[in-house]
């Protein structure tokens, strides 16, 4: 197992003992279904931005993630752009001037955290697929 791997599978726990633990809210979980369930991803902020969206595709589209930093925790909202309270604030990003795949998640952060309304992204970096509304935030998240 890699150190990579390691790292992610112990962050993963550590984000699932502070759900257990805690109502929600104190987490901020901004997504939740039409079941009333808040899907959780998790992700390290020198992976591929690529790959978390794969992993917010295979929780059904939309989530939560949970990404560590080296400077802390931030919380990214996946949301619907069909329901989202105000598509037209974020910033349009499906078209050509979508993230590369190769950007990491940490610069996709960085840019999110100067977006207050957010940015429409595609659901997938190599596809035309819907759009989705992304909204970072970065606070003291106990994890």
């Amino acid at each position: 197992m890699t150190d990579d791997i390691r790292e992610l599978d112990e962050f993963r726990r550590e984000v699932h003992f502070a759900l257990a633990n805690d109502s929600g809210d104190d987490l901020g979980l901004a997504v939740v279904d039409v079941d009333g369930n808040s899907p959780v991803v998790v992700a390290l902020g020198d992976e591929r931005l690529a790959v978390l969206l794969r992993r917010v595709q295979a929780v059904g589209g939309f989530a939560n993630a949970f990404v560590r930093r080296t400077d802390g925790v931030a919380v990214v909202a996946f949301l619907d752009a069909n329901g989202a309270i105000d598509p037209a604030s974020a910033d349009d990003m499906t078209g050509d001037d979508r993230p590369s795949a190769d950007a990491t998640v940490d610069i996709f952060i960085d840019y999110l955290l100067n977006k207050p309304g957010g940015v429409l992204l595609p659901k997938s970096l190599a596809t035309e697929e819907s759009a989705q509304i992304v909204r970072a935030r970065q606070e003291p998240v106990s994890v």
